[in-house]
Parts: structure tokens; C-alpha cells; sequence
């Protein structure tokens, strides 16, 4: 039933489309001609349906799909992918994705290890940063470029330097530095890299909140209303 259910909403949605293209062919408005990209910020898949708290920020240009939850306050930026379409990504709150970063999982880790993809809350995740089936704890910077793999574990307090490479079940322990190829320990977390961690995380949530002010999910009617008010015109 809910196969048909799916379809019949899919049926409806694209007789819509179609006769709005056909409205705008009768007013003399050819501009659906334009190709370009209908992209979804969140997209179900199945029965697998994505979840944003109402004060996280999706980047217009990113892609959250199927089973992920996005917390409080967290960011996901530009061209980011969360995909759960094969097990659920859990995202906390206060934690931002720099752009391009890509979360995925895998269907089940022969290791038993879990095969979902868990990021506490205060995270830091660089750009273009890899996370495959692991677990990231609270209050963690990962490096622009890294690549966490399968079962891997990152526990509290602890720094993955840009292009390191964690590899599949391992585990940084809370208060650890760890950088190269295979990822290895390098030195202890600082006290004032510790007091960074939500700093950090909080700095770019205000910097979400200005990126997500400029994409009024309202239509151009503003622009109307400005123009008025600037004409001095009654509101």
C-alpha cells in the first residue's frame, strides 16, 4: 500500500509539472524551457525520510537524503552529501559540515562494528572531509580531507589532522592528536585547544545563520515589497 500510495503522489506531482509548463506555453512564458537543476536539499528515499531540526541550516546546494537526523543548530554546507540511503547518519547538535564533506554508510560491517554513521554534538568536519560507517563522539575537529573509515571510532576531544586517514576500526582515544597515512598519534590536545571545540563549532553556526538569512525560503515576494516601500508606496 504504501508503494501505491508513492507512486500515485509521484503521478500527481508531475501532472502538476506538466500543466504548469502548459499554462506558462499559453501565456507566451517559454522560460521552462531553460534546462537546469531541480536539486533537493532533502530528499526521502522510500520509506527512509530525512529529519532537520527547524534551526539547523542546509545549504542550498548540499543533499541530505533518506535516514539522517540533523540536530539543533548544526550546519551542513555547500555541496555536502549526508546520504543514508544503505543506514541512518546521526548528526548532533552544534555541528557543522564544511562544504563538500560526505557522510555515508554501508549496509553492515562484517567487522560488528555499526555500520551507521554517528557525529555527537560540537563537531567540526573539514572540507571535504570523508566519513564512512564510524562514530565521531562530542567536541572533535576533523581535518579538511580526512578520511574516516569503517568502524572507525573518534572519541572526545580530539583533533584528525587535514588528510589524515583513520583506518577501518581503529579508535583515537579522548584528548589525542592523530595526522598521516595511516593515521598515528601525535601529541596530546592542548587545554586551549580544548576550550576551542565549542568555540569553534559555535563560530560557525552564526556564520550559518548569516548564509542562511540571504535564502528566504518565502518566493521573491520581498523584493516586490521592497521595491514599493522604496517608491514610497503604502505597506
Amino acid at each position: 500500500m504504501s508503494g501505491f500510495t508513492r507512486e500515485l503522489g509521484r503521478c500527481i506531482r508531475e501532472t502538476g509539472q506538466a500543466l504548469n509548463r502548459l499554462g506558462m506555453r499559453a501565456q507566451g512564458d517559454f522560460s521552462y524551457r531553460e534546462k537546469f537543476c531541480r536539486h533537493r536539499q532533502i530528499m526521502n528515499l522510500a520509506e527512509k525520510r530525512p529529519y532537520v531540526a527547524t534551526d539547523a541550516w542546509v545549504a542550498p546546494n548540499a543533499a541530505v537524503i533518506g535516514d539522517v537526523q540533523v540536530g539543533d543548530r548544526s550546519s551542513i554546507w555547500y555541496g555536502c552529501v549526508l546520504r543514508g540511503d544503505r543506514n541512518q547518519i546521526r548528526i548532533g547538535a552544534m555541528t557543522n559540515l564544511q562544504d563538500r564533506a560526505v557522510v555515508h554508510t554501508a549496509g553492515a560491517l562484517e567487522s560488528g562494528f555499526p555500520a551507521t554513521a554517528t557525529i555527537g554534538n560540537y563537531v567540526t568536519v573539514g572540507q571535504g572531509a570523508v566519513l564512512y560507517s564510524c562514530t565521531v563522539m562530542d567536541e572533535v575537529s576533523i581535518g579538511a580531507g580526512a578520511i574516516l573509515e569503517e568502524g572507525s571510532l573518534i572519541e572526545s576531544h580530539t583533533i584528525v589532522e587535514p588528510g589524515a586517514v583513520v583506518r577501518a576500526g581503529a579508535r583515537i582515544p579522548s584528548g589525542q592528536v592523530w595526522g598521516g597515512n595511516p593515521a598515528q598519534y601525535i601529541r596530546d590536545v592542548t587545554e586551549d585547544e580544548v576550550l576551542n571545540f565549542q568555540k569553534e563549532a559555535t563560530d560557525a553556526t552564526k556564520l550559518a545563520n548569516a548564509h542562511s538569512y540571504e535564502f528566504l525560503p518565502y518566493g521573491t515576494a520581498y523584493l516586490q515589497a521592497d521595491e514599493i516601500k522604496g517608491q514610497g508606496g503604502p505597506m
